[in-house]
C-alpha cells in the first residue's frame, strides 16, 4: 500500500492514522507490539473517529507517513508507519544502490521477461534474480536495486537510461551513460557497494565490459543532432540526482 497517512501517536496505546482519498477513507491502528488493524470507512465518519483518538490522548505527528505491512509465517499482519516509500525499503536490510521511476505505461510482463533473459547471463544468480524480479512486479512507483548483486543495478540502469527514466542513487553520482557505453564509470560507481572483481565479472557476463565496449562498432550520430539538447540535459540531471 502506497497511501500516505496522517499519523497520531499515543505513548501507551501505539499509533493510529488515516488516509483520505475520495469518498472512502483508510484507517490503520498499530498496537505497541506492531499488530496492525486496517479498516476502510466512509469519509463522513472520519471526524468522529479522529475526535475520539484526540480525546484519548493521541498526538499528531508532524509529517505524513507511508504504511508498511508485513505478513508473518504464522499469518499475523504487522504494521509500521515510515517516511520511507514502501518500494524503497529492503526486506533483508540491504542498502539501496539506485532506483528508477516507474511509468504507468510500462508493460510489466514484457519488462520483467526481458530483465529475466538478461539476468540469465549472470551465473549463480537464479534464486536472487527470481526474488528481485518479483519485487519489481509489485513496485508501485519505483523500480529498485539494492546491494545484493551488481547485476540488478546494471540491468535496471540500462533500461532506465534507454527509456529516459530518472535514475536516483543512494550516494555518489550515477554515471551519465549506459553501463555498456562507459563500463569503467559504472565499475567505479558500484565499487561503493561491491568488490570491483564482482562488478567486473557481472559486466563481463552481461557483455558490458571494457573489452566489449572497445570491440563494439562505432555508432555515428547524425550531424543535425544538438549535443547540448534535451537528451544531454536529461543525462546530466539524472547523473547528479541523489537522495
Amino acid at each position: 500500500m502506497k497511501l500516505v497517512f496522517d499519523v497520531y501517536t499515543h505513548s501507551a496505546k501505539g499509533q493510529w492514522g488515516f488516509s483520505a482519498s475520495g469518498p472512502e477513507v483508510w484507517t490503520a491502528e498499530i498496537k505497541p507490539g506492531k499488530a496492525l488493524k486496517l479498516d476502510r470507512v466512509e469519509a463522513i465518519t472520519l471526524g468522529g473517529l479522529l475526535t475520539k483518538r484526540v480525546r484519548m490522548g493521541y498526538v499528531r505527528a508532524t509529517r505524513t507517513k507511508y504504511l508498511h505491512q508485513t505478513l508473518t509465517p504464522e499469518g499475523d499482519v504487522y504494521g509500521e508507519f515510515s517516511e520511507v516509500h514502501p518500494d524503497v525499503l529492503s526486506p533483508d536490510g540491504s542498502e539501496l544502490v539506485l532506483m528508477a521511476t516507474k511509468s504507468l505505461s510500462d508493460d510489466l510482463s514484457a519488462l520483467t521477461a526481458a530483465w529475466e533473459t538478461k539476468l540469465q547471463m549472470v551465473s549463480v544468480l537464479s534464486e536472487q534474480a527470481a526474488v528481485w524480479l518479483k519485487r519489481q512486479e509489485l513496485a508501485k512507483q519505483y523500480f529498485t536495486a539494492h546491494a545484493t548483486h551488481p547485476a540488478f543495478a546494471l540491468v535496471l540502469a540500462d533500461w532506465a537510461m534507454e527509456n529516459k527514466q530518472i535514475v536516483l542513487c543512494q550516494k555518489g553520482a550515477v554515471p551519465t551513460t549506459k553501463p555498456m557505453n562507459d563500463p569503467l564509470a559504472w565499475k567505479k560507481f558500484l565499487s561503493e557497494w561491491f568488490k570491483e572483481e564482482t562488478v567486473q565479472r557481472a559486466m563481463e557476463q552481461l557483455s558490458w565490459s571494457l573489452r566489449d565496449a572497445m570491440l563494439a562498432p562505432v555508432m555515428r550520430q547524425p550531424e543535425n543532432i544538438n549535443e547540448s539538447g534535451d537528451a544531454q540535459g536529461w543525462n546530466a540531471e539524472a547523473g547528479l540526482a541523489a537522495f
